[in-house]
């Protein structure tokens, strides 16, 4: 009986403690300030320079041969001459060839330079889906408030909308106290290692000392895009997962099909990839705390309390995430079957199969610790295992969250949409950017567009109809004015 008294007692203890932790789970309030002065900023003006910029087709091919850098070189005198004002201000170098670094001199040499990075490359359009957009992919049309085109969203409204800040920022006389570097791969949609990479080796061999980078990779969600958030959420990335694929191949005698043996070459295979995936790596909710801290407050009912709660709900936490695909990706290192080879003729038993599996590797794993897993999963000496074309990048580093530098991009974000009700959270970056290119170079890199996404647009990106808002570019660029404004207080 005492035992019961003292179980009860503990019960009603945690039950208060969580009681109390879920009414305390509230957003902070957010103060606004005076909305921006967009007097100097001509809207229809903006928005041809970005239709002009997507007639550029600076497109990025998986083969760099089949690039075309006169396309490129053409889209730099497009810059040259639509932002004077800059171009007579700033430096410009080139990095191999085709990359873009410009520098603007502040006032104050005791002040890190921050730096905003975007990229000048598209990816493709498949020819067969040609005929299914409105408006042609490259035309750049401007209809009923809507910049069409590819890179209207990934991303010329990043180059374009950062340069007409700055030329904004000049034509009213301001002088920065901080430096300011713009930094314009070529080759994003391909990996960034001719760009990007050259770019952020060029400044540590020089070694310059960043106070932030912000690149493309967050965005603001809306429309039920995170469950049980109706409003909108402005994802800002403090990190970004790392990439491996691996082949997986085993060797068989081969033959005929009508005398097989208890396992042909690909059921070897086949048996290797059921191992895979009915054994996920295991969960990591470091990420998701930061987010659910942020965006938990505006949840109701049963789900506020459960994120309120993550120190003894983890559990259930883990288990609700792993049930969906999207947020599964948040939590762990994700396995996926790609592609598979067995004989050419459905008679023969093949001499030779393999299997190709795609991993999305968490910051606190490595290709090597992935590679080292499957292994162990496998087990089977039969299979090697290695990375297709030796290709493969670890996470990126992980910025800190709870600095000046991500209030200031906090509070940019706040003051062009002055929507108190907005949250503003970290989040871990599901695919690649230039931005990994630049760890080390500080400690605060973030991954931010002022993109807004509803679940009927999020896929335009890098699919059919891409598309920007005029209205909605015009706040990029005021986004971009804020962030340089908010660094030089």
């Amino acid at each position: 009986m005492k035992f019961l008294k003292w179980g009860l007692a503990a019960l009603a203890l945690l039950v208060v403690v969580m009681v109390i932790n879920t009414v305390t789970f509230t957003k902070k309030d957010v103060v606004l300030n005076a909305p921006l002065d967009d007097s100097a900023l001509d809207k229809q003006a903006l928005a041809t320079r970005l239709s002009q910029a997507i007639q550029h087709k600076t497109i990025s091919h998986m083969d760099p041969q089949d690039n075309d850098p006169q396309v490129f070189r053409e889209f730099h005198g497009f810059l040259k001459n639509s932002f004077p004002k800059l171009h007579n201000t700033l430096s410009l170098e080139m990095v191999n060839d085709l990359s873009l670094l410009y520098f603007w001199q502040g006032s104050d040499a005791s002040l890190k330079p921050m730096l905003i990075m975007s990229h000048q490359d598209v990816v493709p359009v498949d020819s067969e889906t040609r005929d299914r957009w409105t408006h042609a992919p490259f035309a750049g049309d401007i209809s009923d408030g809507i910049i069409w085109g590819r890179g209207a969203i990934d991303i010329k409204s990043g180059v374009l909308g950062s340069m007409e800040a700055v030329e904004n920022l000049i034509g009213k006389g301001f002088q920065p106290k901080r430096s300011l570097y713009l930094a314009f791969g070529h080759d994003e949609e391909i990996g960034g290692k001719h760009g990007a990479k050259k770019i952020a080796d060029l400044l540590r061999k020089r070694k310059v000392e960043l106070e932030f980078v912000i690149d493309e990779g967050g965005s603001i969600v809306g429309g039920g895009i995170i469950p049980g958030i109706a409003g909108q959420v402005a994802m800002v990335g403090i990190a970004e997962k790392g990439y491996v694929s691996l082949k997986l191949t085993t060797k068989a005698v081969g033959g005929h099909s009508s005398m097989p043996p208890k396992h042909s070459a690909l059921g070897v295979i086949a048996q290797a990839l059921v191992d895979l995936e009915s054994k996920p790596f295991p969960a990591n909710l470091a990420y998701s705390k930061k987010m659910f801290n942020n965006i938990g407050p505006a949840m109701g009912g049963v789900n506020r309390a459960v994120f309120a709660n993550m120190w003894i709900t983890s559990p259930l936490v883990e288990s609700i995430l792993s049930g969906s695909k999207t947020t599964n990706a948040t939590i762990r290192t994700t396995t996926a079957v790609t592609m598979a080879k067995g004989s050419s003729k459905d008679n023969i038993l093949p001499s030779e199969a393999s299997a190709v599996v795609n991993f999305r590797i968490m910051p606190g794993e490595t290709v090597q610790s992935v590679t080292e897993y499957v292994k162990n999963v496998i087990n089977n000496e039969q299979i090697t295992i290695a990375s297709v074309e030796g290709f493969g990048n670890n996470p990126s580093s992980v910025s800190v969250s709870d600095n000046e530098n991500f209030e200031l991009i906090k509070n940019s974000i706040y003051q062009v949409t002055q929507d108190k009700e907005l949250i503003v959270t970290p989040y871990l970056v599901m695919g690649g950017t230039d931005a990994k290119h630049f760890s080390g170079l500080s400690d605060s890199i973030y991954r931010f567009a002022f993109n807004r996404f509803q679940p009927e647009t999020l896929e335009r990106m890098h699919g059919i109809n891409e598309q920007i808002k005029v209205d909605d570019y015009v706040d990029v660029v005021r986004f971009f004015r804020e962030l340089i404004l908010g660094a030089n207080q």
